[in-house]
């Protein structure tokens, strides 16, 4: 008998969760389980060429998770699943929300995307919608979910603080490399790549990913490195922001704002470090796509996910929590020093695709 899963997420967008969320995907299906997979809109599809022909795809056409009630309850009616894994919180919440009204037996797992109490708290200083109705039904109907998986510790530890019953009911998995990132690894032997003479920045630019410390800290220590550049990938609206800070700091001409890229590869491959200077994450897949690319990585030792997955000295290093005295000494040491593509290798061990999935597969027949 096939097996069944539905996955359910907002959009097919270039973050971290629509990667995973793809990557899983596709292994469900080539392992013979029949996938659907549930989108709210295809506006922004950067993965959906990635996602593999044999993957149902449903699009509901709604721009928002609240927006989907009747839209998800017609599915299940339709459909009878037994299992979802879901990748964004309003959605889960409205599926637990679905399942009390009808009393459907089916069994909702949540991939937990970010570090929940700075995300709620995020959700205070928001519109009245996300402070009033979203904050109050995720902190009510978030911990009724049948598992939660988290992905690294650090999640699962700040999660049952919040929600002590949750200790039994979650675990935690680590982000597989995606699927694209793994297959040119395969393809390619990256230590024969000469560098570029750059360090890289990827992601929104946005308040969580906090890029004016490596653009602070790049002026600081451009003297040091006559010919070096800073590469910036992503858009958003501290775009305009950002880019007088570098015009007041008279590095316009070493800087690069390279927009969002479809193909990220490239700007791994050729850099000399990745740096990541947010604020809060749940578990950084740039780094590991970094690491991945033989290209090491200097991270803040924000909550959390960078102290699971940074070694010092091996792929990288951890920066004192927003010091931009110790965030210029490591990107200054690293830019010195030689990493060995075997060490930055050794350190993925967890994040093997075949790995991850099997790990997910593992709680996915718990509940089947």
């Amino acid at each position: 008998m096939t097996k069944k899963i539905t996955l359910l997420i907002s959009s097919l967008a270039g973050g971290g969760s629509e990667s995973v969320c793809v990557t899983l995907a596709n292994s469900f299906v080539d392992d013979g389980w029949k996938v659907n997979l549930i989108v709210l809109n295809i506006n922004n599809e950067v993965y959906l060429n990635h996602l593999s022909k044999k993957v149902n795809l449903v699009i509901l056409n709604k721009r928002h998770a609240r927006y989907s009630f009747f839209s998800l309850l017609n599915y299940i009616f339709k459909n009878k699943p037994k299992i979802f894994l879901v990748f964004n919180y309003e959605l889960t919440v409205m599926l637990v929300i679905l399942r009390a009204i009808f009393n459907f037996k089916i069994k909702i797992i949540s991939r937990n995307s970010n570090t929940l109490s700075i995300k709620l708290k995020k959700f205070k200083k928001q519109n009245f919608w996300s402070k009033y109705i979203v904050l109050s039904l995720i902190k009510f109907f978030y911990q009724r979910t049948d598992h939660i998986i988290n992905q690294c510790n650090g999640m699962q530890e700040d999660l049952i603080k919040l929600y002590s019953k949750l200790k039994k009911k979650s675990s935690v998995i680590p982000n597989p490399l995606s699927l694209n990132i793994r297959n040119y690894c395969k393809k390619h032997d990256l230590k024969k790549i000469n560098k570029d003479n750059y360090i890289l920045c990827v992601g929104r630019l946005e308040e969580q990913k906090a890029f004016h410390f490596v653009i602070d800290a790049f002026a600081s220590i451009k003297n040091n490195f006559p010919n070096l550049r800073l590469k910036i990938v992503g858009k958003g609206s501290l775009e305009k922001e950002l880019k007088q800070r570098v015009k007041n700091l008279n590095i316009e001409n070493f800087v690069d704002f390279e927009n969002f890229q479809k193909n990220i590869i490239p700007y791994y491959l050729y850099a000399r470090g990745t740096i990541l200077t947010s604020i809060y994450e749940g578990y950084p897949n740039v780094l590991i796509e970094s690491i991945a690319m033989n290209t090491p990585v200097v991270s803040f030792n924000c909550p959390s996910g960078p102290s699971e997955i940074v070694r010092n000295g091996i792929n990288g290093y951890l920066v004192d929590y927003m010091d931009i005295n110790d965030l210029k000494k490591k990107i200054s040491i690293l830019l010195k020093r030689k990493f060995q593509y075997y060490d930055l290798q050794k350190t993925l061990k967890d994040n093997q695709v075949e790995k991850v999935y099997f790990q997910y597969q593992n709680i996915i027949n718990f509940f089947n």
